[in-house]
């Protein structure tokens, strides 16, 4: 029983919310558009496989807070790479916020993550959004640094040449060596934080067809994985977004500026407007190298911490990735 209103319940979220879980998000949104941000026209709804791929990443983190008379009336899923874990899409209806219906699934979501071994547990958020950094505080969770979302446009958009030794392969177009390269997604992804693997979320990309993963090799060696979504989760946009960047530590700047052409020769292909990156502030020359190849800020996310590392803070090489659905 849900603590913040008598006859709301929170329960594993079945396939068949899929259609509510949409009307309550497009109707949230909405909402916050029209007081907030009035000069955007409109956001379109998720897709069916948006939300089905976030049932996916962990059914029985996905859970829907359902009231005895209207039904459902809120969501939340969770996410798992590893030992790190994270929350989001959280949604409820305007008409049940402030009443403590969010609190309670958001408590939900980071229980379960403790439950399944996670030790680096949180999520991100708009900063500019008072209420939600106010709700996030109140259930223990801290504020650890922005992610900034970089956005380039395609149009007009020619192929630079990656450097001497060092060459790109895409998932799709090695089926006879998946295994293999998914192994070095989490033998790459624990060399930048221990515990952290990002096999889930190459697989879930394919899985749905939203897109591909490529593969830095040097000397014979893959040194890093790009896993890029050419197909957006919300109906009628268009553009390419990536979803996490993991490069061995002490390969320089070079790898990540040459991964950062191949997934813009991947987004282009795909024939996509633009495509966004995202980039911790503190990663100075990953932002650097984003703006001498023409990106400029679209977004800026807070990553906030229930308990462990952000990786934010920590660690070396290149680990670029949001934690925002």
């Amino acid at each position: 029983m849900c603590g913040a209103k008598m006859g709301v319940v929170i329960r594993k979220m079945m396939v068949e919310d899929i259609e509510d879980i949409k009307r309550i998000d497009s109707i949230s949104w909405e909402e916050l558009i029209r007081r907030m941000y009035p000069e955007i026209p409109r956001i379109t709804p998720r897709t069916e496989s948006g939300i089905l791929s976030y049932l996916h990443s962990d059914p029985d983190g996905a859970v829907a807070a359902v009231d005895e008379h209207a039904g459902v009336i809120g969501s939340s899923f969770s996410h798992i790479w590893g030992r790190t874990g994270w929350v989001g899409p959280l949604t409820v209806l305007p008409s049940y916020q402030g009443i403590g219906v969010g609190k309670e699934l958001l408590k939900h979501s980071l229980r379960h993550l403790e439950d399944r071994g996670c030790s680096d547990i949180g999520l991100e958020t708009m900063p500019e959004q008072a209420a939600n950094i106010g709700l996030y505080l109140k259930v223990g969770l801290r504020p650890e640094g922005l992610v900034v979302v970089m956005g380039k446009s395609l149009e007009g958009h020619k192929s630079s040449p990656s450097p001497a030794k060092l060459s790109f392969e895409r998932l799709s177009e090695h089926g006879s060596t998946e295994r293999h390269m998914l192994a070095s997604v989490k033998e790459i992804s624990r060399s930048l934080s221990a515990g952290l693997d990002y096999t889930a979320e190459v697989e879930l990309t394919k899985k749905f067809s939203f897109g591909d993963t490529l593969f830095a090799k040097m000397d014979g060696k893959y040194c890093g994985f790009c896993t890029v979504h050419t197909v957006m989760r919300r109906e009628e946009m268009r553009g390419s977004a990536v979803r996490c960047i993991g490069i061995r530590p002490g390969l320089g700047d070079a790898v990540l500026e040459a991964m950062l052409a191949s997934a813009e020769d991947l987004a282009a292909e795909a024939n996509t407007p633009e495509i966004l990156v995202p980039i911790p502030a503190n990663r100075r020359h990953a932002l650097d190298a984003s703006l001498s190849r023409g990106y400029r800020v679209v977004q800026t996310l807070e990553r906030m911490m229930w308990m462990g590392s952000s990786g934010i803070t920590t660690g070396t090489g290149d680990n670029l990735c949001s934690w925002s659905g």
